[in-house]
């Protein structure tokens, strides 16, 4: 079996998504290494050389709407990973970074609905049956403000909910497999999160001992990451 070699770009904040991911990523054959993404400097410039199969994109708590020491290297490194023909996932805020950076500013926004957060509901639908084996209601891990809004030419909607049209959606012209959510967070990991988050929560009028009375519907990092390690 051809050994998959995965980058996970880390634009997290604490640091925490990194171990998180690669928790998922237990595959013998899949070849799985990461930087931590946080300046200008930090992004190599020589970074497309390197023969990756897959990158992954992942959250963090910053917003998609402010320009950061590493947005313009992070949108060209997209734009070139894409035109080379390298699988891109990203996740919450590395979608909207995928999306801003391959449709333009425009195509991100900050939510008028607010904050969403919790085990969230999202409804999978269009092919989301035939190749993630999803369809209709699931919950989800769910902590953002930001929100994708237009879609790279030629991408189908995987998921979605009254909070946000575009919670997930595939691309296979160019490559790219985006979630408004966070497929890496099991029930533990989740909770443990909004725990530790519950000042700023709390200060967002939601109840964090509400919130972890729910759980995931379904195993959202075996899907999520299969599928899109799956693909050639």
């Amino acid at each position: 079996m051809k050994k998959k070699k995965i980058l996970i770009l880390d634009y997290s904040v604490d640091r925490l998504e990194t171990p998180t991911i690669k928790s998922c990523l237990t595959e013998e054959h899949w070849d799985v290494s990461s930087l931590f993404i946080d300046t200008e400097v930090s992004f190599p410039d020589d970074l497309i050389e390197k023969e990756y199969t897959h990158i992954i994109h992942t959250g963090s708590a910053l917003s998609i709407e402010d320009t950061v020491p590493f947005t313009e290297k992070a949108i060209k490194y997209i734009r070139d990973a894409r035109d080379k023909g390298i699988w891109q996932m990203g996740i919450c805020y590395g979608h909207q970074l995928i999306c801003k950076s391959l449709v333009g500013p425009q195509a991100v926004r900050s939510s008028p609905h607010g904050f969403e957060v919790g085990w969230g509901s999202v409804k999978f639908v269009n092919n989301a049956k035939d190749i993630l084996n999803l369809e209709g209601q699931e919950h989800v891990w769910q902590h953002h403000f930001d929100e994708v809004i237009a879609l790279p030419e030629g991408s189908e909607v995987l998921a979605t909910n009254n909070h946000s049209a575009i919670q997930a959606y595939i691309n296979y012209n160019q490559r790219l497999l985006g979630t408004q959510f966070h497929p890496e967070f099991n029930k533990k990991v989740g909770d443990d999160y909004f725990l530790n988050d519950r000042i700023f929560i709390e200060k967002n009028n939601v109840n964090v001992d509400e919130l972890v009375t729910n759980c995931p519907s379904f195993d959202t990092a075996k899907v999520f990451f299969t599928y899109f390690l799956s693909q050639e």
